[in-house]
């Protein structure tokens, strides 16, 4: 009795079917990092603008600077606006190591996904010969009867 390819008991669908469940879980860890890379380039986008901002605050002599809030001018303190920014970039730091890390992590994971998936794909290949053979084994025996 020959088995149907749409047969659910046949091993290969099962495998094929599990083959493209680890794929769609592949895919979606890509999408996840391309995120996480989107997230880390704003990041790195702010860290050079408060550094930026660092040089400029630090050129300066005056103990007061202007700092926009909306469309208005507000007076604040040199030594406060250095501090603001400082932290700031304290702040966007540790962001830019916890993204790293996650990111990390991720690649590992895909990493580890793709072995599995091209280990299934083997296994796939392995039992669609070891059924051609079979296939071929009958037919010579179907002939020599």
């Amino acid at each position: 009795m020959a088995t149907s390819a749409s047969d659910p008991n046949n091993p290969g669908n099962t495998l094929a079917s599990a083959v493209d469940a680890e794929i769609a879980k592949f895919r979606e860890l890509q999408e996840q990092l391309h995120g996480i890379r989107g997230d880390l380039q704003v990041v790195m986008g702010q860290q050079t603008e408060n550094e930026m901002v660092q040089t400029e605050l630090n050129l300066l002599k005056d103990d007061v600077v202007y700092k926009r809030v909306g469309p208005v001018l507000v007076r604040q303190e040199l030594d406060d606006a250095k501090e603001t920014v400082s932290k700031r970039l304290e702040f966007i730091s540790k962001e830019q190591d916890k993204l790293k890390a996650k990111m990390s992590a991720m690649e590992k994971q895909l990493d580890e996904k793709g072995r599995k998936i091209a280990g299934m794909q083997t296994d796939m290949q392995r039992m669609t010969a070891q059924a051609v053979q079979a296939i071929q084994q009958q037919h010579t025996q179907q002939k020599a009867s």
